[in-house]
């Protein structure tokens, strides 16, 4: 199931009836950092941070990455994606995995491809 409003593209996986994972394609103002979205938006703590690097910051059940946009669909924003596991278990490097595929896909979507001609 896909759903959000403009400037955020959220996708839900359903196995066997329960929303197994969540991920979002999210636009931000320029300027905004992947640890303000991650800390702030998403409730990532120093306590439940796995790993942190440049591109991402991963949990145990949530990812945040930042994407790098050639051309953002709106100006002057940066894109930024989220996966959160919902049911089940997944290990750290499973999730920096994802959230690493996850967020270099994101770089050829509509978001950072810029407006349709």
């Amino acid at each position: 199931m896909k759903s959000g409003p403009s400037g955020l593209t959220r996708c839900r996986l359903v196995v066997d009836g329960q929303v197994a994972v969540t991920s979002i394609i999210e636009q931000w103002e320029s300027g905004t950092t992947l640890r303000n979205v991650a800390y702030g938006t998403y409730g990532l703590t120093s306590a439940n941070v796995k790993k942190e690097g440049p591109k991402y910051i991963v949990s145990d059940s949530k990812a945040v990455g930042h994407v790098s946009c050639s051309k953002p669909e709106k100006a002057d924003h940066e894109v930024f994606t989220m996966i959160r596991k919902e049911h089940g278990t997944i290990d750290t490097t499973t999730m920096e995995k994802v959230i690493t595929e996850f967020t270099d896909a994101a770089s050829t979507a509509k978001e950072c491809a810029g407006p349709s001609t």
